[in-house]
């Protein structure tokens, strides 16, 4: 039977996931704001380093074109919500409002699928939000290519042809441009307001026995004011509890030091820009000075609970033996995948015997490596840097410090090699 008349209705249950889906698509992108703003502090659905938002949205897959995902998701499901409403707004039949929102439906269903592979195949993390937006869209799709298909019998007239779509494609302008705009400018904002650490006058570090010393710069004496704890490192095995690891020449004039944790998604994350940006200020410039600040009890009295992470203090403990074998940096890069493996793999491989058996390939000599472990000769100096880290007031994972100034800009190499660079 030949359809000759104009839809008029509009279908609820869509309109209520389009609504549902900006609302998510909005916390993805107040979530990648977070981020940028409170760099190693986690997000509410972080329940675990494989159950993680912050490792999905705060990679380098958490945007596209600078603009970061959850605006997108607003505004595809605002232009979800145009479609929707069309019959109300233009004449349209019902071929047409099935062709159209089939192949936007369509369409969503094909980025989705390409996000999923790209979240469990390459990130390798569960993101709680974002898969909450998929199933949104996964429901939305199977109604909409269901209804497509059905109504493909339909012989529609066309009665008033290409009126529906004019419409369609300026309510979707005026509905889906300003989420883009906003996820362009948002980020932009906080990149330019968030506190960078500024330019201080450089102090060179002398290797006491201390942890903690302090300066002051007397560069303008109307605005002079103490420089935070200035930390020292020790460069040898023999001083104070053991050598504080590290890249660069010591007698550089820009010091970089970091508190890390095995277990923090955003020290992972940290890891690569932070030695590319020293990379290109120059390791003659800055030296890069590691510390660990496990977020477990085990090895970290400051911290009140176990952790969520079982193997913070045995993977710090265990990096600090090998680095006694000039292995330090090559076996934290391993403890660092760790994240991206299964329950089954952390737990095997980050036994004793796994442990073991790494140091084997790294070419560590096994029985000092194993007397290491067992005797917790590095315990002590893990204890230390923690408990500097809490007399600097650490409020969160990597603490990073440029000449003992607390740096919170953002995570990528090109902000850390300007924040270097400053100095």
């Amino acid at each position: 039977m030949e359809q000759d008349y104009f839809l008029k209705r509009v279908h609820l249950p869509s309109i209520l996931l389009a609504f549902f889906g900006f609302l998510v698509s909005l916390y993805a992108l107040i979530a990648h704001v977070q981020i940028l703003l409170k760099p190693g502090h986690g997000l509410l659905c972080d329940m675990s380093a494989t159950f993680n938002c912050t490792s999905v949205i705060g990679s380098s897959y958490g945007e596209l074109a600078s603009i970061p995902l959850g605006s997108y998701g607003m505004s595809y499901f605002m232009i979800l919500f145009a479609a929707t409403v069309m019959p109300l707004i233009s004449q349209i039949t019902e071929k047409q409002h099935a062709l159209l929102e089939g192949l936007l439906a369509i369409c969503g269903l094909i980025t989705v699928l390409i996000l999923i592979y790209i979240t469990y195949f390459k990130i390798k993390a569960f993101c709680p939000t974002c898969s909450i937006v998929h199933g949104i869209v996964f429901i939305y799709s199977s109604m909409k290519v269901f209804r497509f298909f059905s109504s493909w019998r339909l012989k529609a007239t066309q009665l008033y042809s290409g009126d529906y779509f004019s419409r369609f494609a300026a309510v979707s302008l005026c509905l889906g441009i300003p989420p883009l705009a906003a996820g362009l400018l948002i980020p932009m904002a906080v990149n330019y307001f968030s506190p960078v650490a500024e330019a201080k006058t450089p102090l060179k570090l002398s290797e006491v026995s201390q942890a903690v010393v302090k300066s002051t710069v007397a560069e303008d004496k109307k605005n002079s004011q103490d420089v935070p704890n200035m930390l020292s490192f020790h460069k040898s095995n023999f001083v104070g509890d053991g050598e504080d690891y590290r890249l660069g020449d010591d007698d550089a004039p820009v010091v970089v030091q970091v508190f890390s944790d095995f277990g923090c998604p955003h020290c992972k994350q940290v890891n690569g820009p932070l030695l590319k940006a020293q990379s290109d200020v120059g390791l003659h410039k800055v030296v890069l000075v590691y510390r660990f600040f496990p977020l477990s009890h085990v090895c970290n009295p400051a911290v009140p609970s176990e952790g969520w992470y079982p193997y913070s203090c045995t993977l710090a403990e265990a990096t600090r033996c090998a680095g006694a074998q000039g292995k330090f940096w090559e076996f934290k890069e391993w403890g660092f995948s760790g994240q991206d493996w299964t329950d089954d793999e952390r737990a095997q491989k980050f036994s004793q015997a796994g442990l073991l058996a790494q140091a084997k390939t790294l070419g560590i000599r096994e029985d000092s490596f194993k007397q290491c472990l067992e005797q917790h000769t590095e315990l002590k100096k893990i204890e230390n840097d923690a408990l500097i880290a809490s007399k600097l007031n650490i409020n969160g994972t990597p603490l990073i410090l440029i000449n003992g100034v607390e740096y919170s800009g953002p995570h990528t190499a090109e902000a850390l090699e300007k924040a270097m660079g400053a100095y």
